[in-house]
């Protein structure tokens, strides 16, 4: 809105690290207000940090020099006021605080390590085959021996030479992967339990895994193969669909469908326009079946379309019809690239490690070692084993046990008691996630140690990280600032009476020039021209856009499996796309109920507004018995079509544009003189004209012509409201230098800026 705010921005965003060291040069003050002083070298790092990441020019020294003062100034005025002690700031605060101290509550030598394996196993792809045998996390510890006896006794016939995959198929609980002996695929670097994905890489090729255990149960993994990475892949398709259940005739039509498309690829028609008619992906065809995702070797179907991808090499080039479970595709090479460069890649890495469980208590449990040794933790062995004889003894909250201290941090006493409550407090929680488990008392005083360590670290960063707090400052003073605004500029100026007060006081800057209220479509070729005029006259304009069309039984309304499916990419074509309107007409069979077409119109209506589509957006048809489409098969009259609307000419547009860039351009709305070159060639009068301008033709409605006249408050109001809040700012800042003064030491500021 104004330059306070893009300085607050600035600050927050670029955390500049203000750390007040005792030198000569942090005594001398550069600024004063009020009562503050504000030290030359705090002005000087915030200054060399909006320099150095091109926030500001050094000849622009003069604007930001007075930002920053209008800057401290309102945080000063909030200091003032107590608005950094109410409970609501407090509150604020101390979730960005939480925000801020994460980074400093890991290893970061520990984070560092997995980070640089995990770039290095992803120079490698990994193909492995599991026996799986479940285990509760809570298992008893009888329970986790007979199954760890289990595994590994089914090692031991398959090192003695039994098939690894016949034992996986008769004894693997992991039904996707048992009925095919166990194979997995290629893994996927950081997607699996970290201890999982260790025994893949550290087991060669061809041998079997010891018997590994995760947080669902024990393993054996057998590596099938390893070989380099492939790269990534973004992919294109045409899908034809075909399902398991589809009769014999069915399944033919769609081969035939499929080999139509890839005829039509081979005769050098274009993908995009062969996917939108041919495609029975709705969620993509509109987009030339580009998929949104990148695709590892690892993360495809099956191995055979991995090939097959992989084999493509420049950008366009295509795959022969392939079949899957999913139907027939034929995929297109959109983009491929590389293993990224380390550096690259690494903040992805270390964002997923982060939010890993099973690679993150690594790096937890070497900070809580770490920790023990530099924050003075003191353990007393005798009053730890008190603590645990008695751990199970019915008690009244009184004895005098319970104060004696079990351990200390930097001479901070934690007694049995605060151990009683924590083990309390902790199996309240997990009551009421249904997750209580059965820990020993040395699991509970483990958690125990190690959650209390990392409470004092949290709670004294500032004291062990001053850059810390330099930052925390930095947000203390950025949510004081946005407060003061909310309060003096913003609040105020959405008073509808003071808007319109200040609209009358400054008329004269709110005026319109000469404009005209046109419909100008240009295209390159005359018949696009006509083509587009017939589909732009008067929206909602029709889209081209293939849809299919819902089913139902004989004089049923409800919807199948299938149709359900429909329904749910219909709602989120919808959603996605605000421009839309979709029309949908209900159809019968002439043998079936008068009213069974409506119903089924109504159905589908009420099943989009449901999902969350206004029902502004749905054209509501009942065409009854008088579209038939077949006369032999009756089932396909039993239906209801959708066809697509657009408000927006710029979907239009796309359409035209999609098999030749920049073939059709159309624009409605007023327009200046001098804001169009067309429109200011043209003959600024009422009605329809066409002419040619520069190889391209040209067709233009104008509906109304205006000379330059006032603006009403309703027109004006998006930049009243802009103008009016830069004058409450000006006004605010203006009372606040009054009443605090500013003074500054001009020579401590020509040493900084000049």
């Amino acid at each position: 809105m104004n330059k306070i705010f893009s300085i607050y921005t600035a600050l927050i965003a670029s955390l500049s690290i203000i750390a007040h060291t005792g030198n000569a040069q942090n005594d001398a003050q550069a600024i004063t207000i009020g009562t503050k002083k504000i030290s030359s070298y705090e002005l000087e790092q915030t200054y060399k940090k909006f320099v150095q990441s091109d926030s500001i020019k050094k000849e622009n020294y003069k604007t930001f020099l007075q930002d920053f003062i209008d800057y401290k100034l309102a945080v000063y005025a909030a200091e003032r006021l107590g608005l950094d002690t109410t409970k609501a700031f407090v509150e604020e605060l101390n979730t960005y605080r939480k925000e801020l101290t994460s980074p400093y509550l890991t290893d970061k030598n520990v984070l560092d390590k997995l980070v640089q394996e995990a770039y290095d196993r992803m120079k490698e792809e990994v193909r492995i085959a599991q026996i799986f045998l479940p285990i509760a996390k809570n298992a008893s510890p009888a329970d986790t021996m007979a199954v760890y006896d289990e595994i590994r006794s089914l090692r031991v016939r398959i090192t003695r030479g039994e098939s690894f995959e016949q034992i996986a198929k008769d004894y693997s609980k992991d039904t996707k992967s048992a009925v095919k002996g166990g194979d997995l695929g290629y893994l996927a670097v950081l997607d699996n339990n970290y201890t999982f994905e260790s025994a893949a890489y550290n087991t060669p090729k061809g041998e079997v895994s010891l018997p590994i255990r995760t947080d669902r149960g024990y393993h054996l993994i057998k590596v099938l193969d390893k070989r380099s990475f492939r790269g990534k892949v973004k992919l294109a398709h045409i899908l034809v669909s075909q399902s398991a259940n589809m009769s014999d005739t069915e399944k033919i039509a769609a081969k035939k469908k499929i080999d139509e498309a890839y005829a039509f690829l081979k005769k050098g028609e274009p993908f995009d326009g062969v996917c939108r008619t041919y495609s029975d992906d709705v969620s993509t065809k509109s987009r030339g079946g580009v998929l949104s995702r990148w695709y590892e070797a690892g993360t495809l179907i099956d191995e055979k379309i991995t090939d097959l991808v992989f084999s493509l090499k420049e950008k366009g080039d295509y795959t022969t019809p392939i079949q899957t479970s999913l139907g027939w595709h034929i995929f297109r090479l959109v983009e491929k690239k590389g293993l990224l460069k380390f550096e690259e890649l690494a903040p992805f890495i270390r964002q997923k490690i982060s939010s890993d469980p099973s690679r993150g208590a690594i790096a937890k449990s070497n900070l809580v070692k770490r920790l023990i040794r530099e924050n003075n933790y003191l353990e007393y062995i005798s009053v730890k084993q008190e603590a645990f004889d008695k751990f199970y003894k019915d008690r009244l909250g009184n004895e005098g046990y319970l104060s004696k201290a079990i351990f200390t941090i930097n001479s901070q006493p934690f007694t049995i008691k605060d151990f009683y409550d924590f083990v309390v407090q902790q199996q309240r929680q997990l009551i009421k996630v249904g997750g209580l488990n059965d820990k020993s008392v040395g699991d509970w005083y483990n958690t125990f140690v190690e959650q209390k360590n990392l409470e004092y670290e949290e709670a004294n960063v500032e004291v062990k990280h001053p850059e810390f707090k330099a930052v925390l400052q930095e947000y203390r003073e950025g949510i004081l600032q946005k407060n003061m605004i909310d309060r003096y500029v913003l609040a105020p100026s959405l008073d509808s009476i003071a808007q319109v007060r200040y609209f009358q006081q400054n008329a004269p800057n709110y005026q319109y020039t000469n404009r005209l209220l046109a419909k100008v479509i240009t295209a390159d070729r005359r018949e696009t021209l006509e083509q587009a005029k017939s589909v732009l006259q008067k929206g909602p304009y029709p889209m081209n856009r293939r849809f299919p069309e819902i089913y139902f039984e004989k004089d049923k309304a409800e919807f199948s499996a299938d149709a359900q499916k429909i329904l749910y990419e219909l709602a989120l074509i919808m959603i996605k796309n605000r421009d839309y309107t979709v029309e949908i007409a209900g159809n019968s069979d002439p043998d079936e109920q008068e009213s069974v077409s409506a119903e089924r119109a109504r159905n589908i209506v009420n099943s989009l507004i449901n999902k969350g589509v206004s029902a502004t957006r749905v054209i509501e048809k009942d065409e009854g018995k008088y579209k038939p489409v077949s006369k032999t098969d009756r089932s396909k009259n039993m239906r209801a079509t959708i066809k697509f609307y657009s408000t927006s000419m710029e979907d239009v547009v796309k359409r035209f544009n999609a098999l030749k860039a920049n073939s059709l351009t159309a624009e409605e709305k007023f327009f200046k003189k001098g804001e169009n070159e067309i429109v200011d060639l043209a003959a600024w009068t009422v009605g329809e004209q066409s002419f040619e301008v520069k190889n391209r033709h040209v067709w233009m409605n104008v509906e109304k012509v205006e000379e330059p006249r006032a603006k009403t408050f309703k027109e004006a109001r998006g930049q009243v409201i802009r103008d009016y809040q830069k004058t409450l700012l000006d006004n605010w800042l203006g009372q606040l230098k009054a009443k605090y003064p500013v003074s500054i030491n001009e020579n401590e500021i020509k040493r900084i800026f000049e």
